[in-house]
């Protein structure tokens, strides 16, 4: 795996230079069969006060996001973990993209009023392939650290 600043990559995969102002890393691997480019989104977003020491009720406000965003949302499982002795809620959802079936995996961590949203997306015929290879990216990611990332 090759290092960011921020987690630890798969080979292979590349970061993208100059991602949007509310993504801390966004990186692609190369396609496997299915054509399609897995991915790997860390996000970062201020969480309203209200939810600060509420990690599932932020996340149940992203899901109502997503199923209105998101062509044929279907979550499949959600789980609080302890993932390297921190708290962070795992959720995996099914979801239609432009050319294929998508599964996107997510981790989410607050740390005081500061959401981290670490997403995983790989098309669904690629996901027995590759669960192991986002499952570890997201154990590479300390919240702590990144919380000085501007």
């Amino acid at each position: 795996m090759t290092t960011t600043p921020l987690l630890t990559l798969p080979p292979g995969w590349h970061h993208h230079p100059d991602p949007a102002p509310d993504v801390l890393v966004a990186a692609r691997g190369t396609p496997s069969w299915s054509g399609v480019p897995p991915e790997l989104v860390l996000r970062r977003t201020e969480v309203p006060a209200d939810w600060a020491d509420d990690l599932d009720a932020w996340r149940a406000a992203a899901v109502v996001d997503l199923r209105r965003l998101l062509d044929r949302f279907a979550l499949e499982d959600t789980e609080l973990l302890d993932l390297e002795g921190r708290d962070v809620l795992y959720q995996r959802f099914a979801h239609r993209g432009v050319v294929a079936d998508l599964l996107t995996e997510q981790w989410s961590w607050l740390v005081g009023r500061c959401g981290l949203t670490l997403s995983g997306t790989v098309a669904l015929e690629d996901y027995a392939d590759l669960c192991e290879v986002l499952e570890d990216a997201a154990a590479s990611v300390e919240p702590g650290a990144l919380m000085t990332v501007v």
